[in-house]
């Protein structure tokens, strides 16, 4: 008989996969399709005119932070048996990781339309608003999300892996992810193109965590 606890953190972890394959999809068409912002000129334009990509990107990212929050919370509760201190200690920095990137998205769909508005006297507060821009203060604030985030993915993470065979896939994921969070956070501050990929790779091994760790726990009898 399925564990009603173990089925709530299975269907939060497939709607986190479904929502982070969303963030994805929009991600590289929005690349595709307005290419890369790499400088402040190209800040300014990418937010000249907001559509419903932008707002559409936004939102869903904003459910991802939302359900990342309820994941770590479930997966506290989860672990907690197994090792209560070191749940705790991993639980312990998932609040700053929610306040920092509930700003950076939720930032694009409030604060950046009213900057727009009053151009041009807020270009340069506007350019370090957008956050598609790695050199804007709300994109490192973003990335800083991201690792804080890091460290319980690996408490969680290798937790995960410790507790049996079915979640070694998924653990191990979780753990590489939340290192490679880190290593973004490094290459931000180093200025370092190759680590500061790290949050995007830590992206796409989260969703794939995601996929075992909904099948293992929804397919629980």
């Amino acid at each position: 008989m399925m564990d009603r606890g173990d089925r709530v953190l299975g269907t939060m972890a497939l709607v986190g996969a479904i929502v982070t394959a969303i963030w994805l999809v929009l991600l590289i068409y929005g690349v595709a399709t307005q290419g890369p912002v790499e400088t402040s000129e190209q800040a300014l334009a990418s937010v000249a005119d907001l559509d419903l990509l932008h707002y559409l990107t936004y939102a869903n990212a904003t459910l991802i932070t939302i359900t990342a929050t309820l994941l770590f919370a479930g997966l506290y509760v989860y672990c907690r048996p197994q090792e209560a201190v070191w749940s705790a200690m991993g639980l312990a920095f998932v609040p700053a990781y929610t306040v920092l990137n509930l700003f950076a998205y939720l930032s694009q769909i409030t604060i950046v339309p009213r900057l727009v508005d009053l151009q041009p006297g807020s270009s340069l507060l506007l350019a370090q608003m957008v956050q598609s821009w790695p050199g804007s203060a709300v994109n490192v604030l973003n990335n800083l999300g991201y690792a804080i985030l890091g460290i319980p993915s690996l408490i969680f993470g290798l937790l995960l892996f410790q507790r049996d065979r079915r979640m070694r896939l998924p653990g191990g994921l979780l753990a590489l992810s939340g290192a490679a969070s880190l290593a973004g956070m490094v290459g931000i501050v180093l200025q370092n193109e190759l680590l500061s990929l790290g949050s995007l790779v830590s992206g796409g091994l989260f969703f794939l965590a995601l996929i075992p760790l909904s099948a293992n726990l929804l397919g629980k009898r």
